[in-house]
């Protein structure tokens, strides 16, 4: 296949999953009025009164519930699609092992977003209010701003639960060993501390909090690069 015929290949594969996430955009504005009222309703919003302080916040929460509504739903199948442009370049035993990658990258992102959903979004909320109890003041909560917080956590969660099979398939692709691994850690641990700063509140215990997970993903990893062979 000649270089126009894979662009040409790649422009359709993309085509596909742009128009899936239209579709799944648009009927995000219907999907997402029960999800935003099943999650007031749950967790620490339980009890809480959210406030709308902008005239547009109603519409951006509507806009932003669809479009990450389309964009989860549509991962999968981009992942799916990315495996077919490059299936043709893959041995056949490749192309088993990679694509039983696809619903396992899909699984982990969910279980890493329902953990910090779960766990790490109500501990750090009940720090923050917490805090502002012992200073003697009174949240008021603004809808906007409390989901743009969960979704701070939430999302980059989902996507760093991916580390463990990021390290197994680097490993079956005999790009890292354990050796490796287990050399670079340290390095590894500053680089994850970083990430834990651009998605934590900027206190210690919500940087430890976000902090400790990851780097039981990175040891996980570790302990999975062990045992994983490469492909070739």
């Amino acid at each position: 296949m000649g270089l126009l015929a894979h662009i040409g290949e790649l422009r359709r594969r993309l085509l596909v999953c742009a128009g899936v996430f239209l579709v799944l955009f648009t009927g995000g504005f219907w999907a997402a009025r029960p999800v935003i009222d099943w999650l007031e309703r749950s967790g620490e919003a339980l009890g809480m009164s959210l406030h709308v302080f902008r005239v547009t916040d109603a519409l951006g929460i509507l806009v932003q519930s669809a479009f990450w509504f389309a964009m989860i739903l549509t991962f999968p199948l981009a992942l799916f699609q990315a495996w077919q442009f490059v299936k043709p370049g893959l041995y056949e035993s490749e192309r088993r092992v990679t694509l039983l990658y696809i619903p396992a990258t899909f699984a982990l992102f969910l279980v890493g977003a329902a953990f910090a959903y779960t766990i790490v979004f109500p501990t750090v909320l009940q720090f923050m209010f917490g805090l502002s109890a012992n200073l003697g003041l009174v949240p008021v909560i603004g809808v906007r701003e409390y989901f743009d917080f969960m979704l701070r956590l939430v999302i980059p969660f989902g996507i760093l639960f991916e580390l463990p099979l990021l390290l197994m398939l680097l490993t079956k692709l005999g790009i890292v060993t354990p050796v490796s691994l287990r050399k670079i850690r340290k390095y590894a641990y500053f680089a994850l501390l970083v990430s834990a700063g651009f998605i934590a509140p900027p206190d210690a215990l919500s940087l430890l909090i976000v902090t400790l997970p990851l780097i039981l993903l990175y040891e996980l990893g570790i302990g999975i690069s062990s045992w994983s062979q490469p492909i070739r």
